[in-house]
């Protein structure tokens, strides 16, 4: 072989294994569960969804407060919960199901805001505590707070809608928005 003929294999050899390593960068970036196909389960204690479920669900029109998706009815308080859990999911690239009981409505709702703009370490959070309080009272919380120091608080329902806005925004990009305004 000429030596040429060396250079060019070594050229192509190269070539080949940069693109298969981009290839498997691409692939451990991306978030597990989104673009697989959509699971829901039903079980004893509620329904069990992966995020591709969470997602569609987001696409989903609310406006008579219970949804149908796949023939099972979310309720507002279900849908804050998926759309908290799949928000904090995407951000820390998790994987797994999402496990939705029957959680309440809020006790005595309140809160001060029509509308928010928020940073994705402001939504992640709330959407983090939100989850999580829900997990321990099995209801929905009276209002969120925006961890800014002299913030007014926000409806479950605007908490919803922040959600699913983010969910949505995610779907359209692939990316969760720095900034998300409602």
């Amino acid at each position: 072989m000429s030596d040429r003929t060396i250079l060019v294999i070594v050229a192509v050899m190269v070539i080949l294994a940069g693109a298969a390593v981009a290839l498997q960068l691409m692939d451990t970036c991306s978030t597990s569960g989104a673009g697989e196909e959509a699971i829901i389960k039903k079980t004893d204690d509620g329904y069990y969804l992966n995020l591709q479920a969470a997602l569609e669900l987001a696409e989903m029109d609310p406006r008579n407060g219970t949804v149908n998706y796949r023939g099972f009815n979310f309720t507002g308080p279900q849908r804050l919960y998926i759309f908290s859990r799949a928000v904090v999911m995407i951000g820390f690239n998790d994987t797994g199901m999402i496990h939705v009981r029957d959680y309440g409505g809020p006790e005595d709702p309140y809160g001060y805001l029509d509308t928010a703009t928020l940073t994705e370490s402001e939504y992640l959070d709330m959407a983090e505590r939100t989850y999580t309080w829900m997990e321990s009272h099995g209801r929905s919380p009276n209002h969120v707070g925006i961890y800014v120091k002299g913030s007014p608080d926000i409806t479950p329902e605007l908490a919803e809608k922040i959600f699913r806005e983010v969910l949505l925004e995610y779907m359209r990009t692939g990316m969760l928005p720095e900034i998300i305004s409602v």
